[in-house]
């Protein structure tokens, strides 16, 4: 097992080298600073732009962002997907208004917000109607997975509709909702900063990205990407964290 271990986290690191490698051959080959800049120059710049206070202030207001729009949305999918899995109704009901929302141009939604909403709350509503159907779609299938014999045997036992929700259904669809959580939290930090990118808060690493590339700051470009990456990245490592603590804690 250590073995393995090891040798996934070697295979890890040259995957992360092989890319910085590529990445500087091109920059050497394409030989221009505004097409593509070296590594070590990205690297300087975010170091550089790091220093100022106006960018962690942009990093933490796009956080806020992101995990605001992200909770409602995890929120209202876990309420509708549970909903949708017992009433089939229900199910029938929402399904048009998930397809739109499942083929919709996130461009064009951006766009449609920037007309109905303040600049703050643009990417907060895109990445609402974003994370929905993957939140949606998995607590759906955690509730129609769910054993009916499980159930036949709780109202056998007299367990009314909301105990055989809370005893039975939800630690069934456990897994799903923790799947939908990893898929959507991905999701959020994506469109969140592409939204970021038109409607322009004051505040914000899309704002950030926007400005460096009106300046044909490239390497600037690089350096907020990649403090996009690191977020989405750490938060994405904690949810993986808590979610293998939660899937470890004995069942009582």
């Amino acid at each position: 097992m250590t073995v393995f271990i090891l040798s996934r986290k070697l295979f890890f690191t040259g995957g992360i080298l092989f890319f910085i490698l590529g990445w500087k051959f091109l920059s050497v080959r394409i030989g221009s600073d505004i097409l593509l800049p070296s590594p070590e120059s990205s690297f300087h710049k975010l170091i550089e732009i790091g220093t100022a206070p106006s960018f962690w202030e942009a990093l933490g207001a796009t956080t806020l962002r992101s995990l605001y729009g992200f909770f409602i949305s995890y929120m209202a999918g876990i309420i509708a997907g549970s909903m949708a899995g017992i009433l089939p109704q229900f199910r029938a009901f929402i399904s048009p208004m998930l397809t739109i929302l499942r083929t919709i141009p996130v461009l064009a939604l951006i766009l449609l917000a920037m007309l109905w909403f303040v600049t703050d709350l643009v990417p907060v509503f895109v990445c609402f109607l974003m994370v929905f159907p993957i939140t949606f779609s998995n607590v759906l299938e955690g509730v129609v997975q769910v054993d009916s014999k499980l159930l036949q045997m709780g109202e056998l036992y007299g367990l009314g509709t909301g105990q055989r929700f809370f005893h039975i259904i939800l630690p069934s669809m456990t897994p799903f909702l923790l799947a939908g959580a990893n898929a959507g939290l991905g999701m959020a930090w994506k469109v969140t900063i592409a939204a970021e990118v038109l409607s322009q808060p004051k505040r914000a690493v899309g704002s950030g990205i926007q400005w460096a590339q009106m300046n044909l700051e490239t390497g600037e470009v690089l350096a907020w990407t990649a403090a996009a990456i690191l977020l989405s990245g750490m938060s994405e490592l904690v949810l993986g964290s808590l979610t293998g603590k939660f899937m470890r804690k004995p069942v009582k």
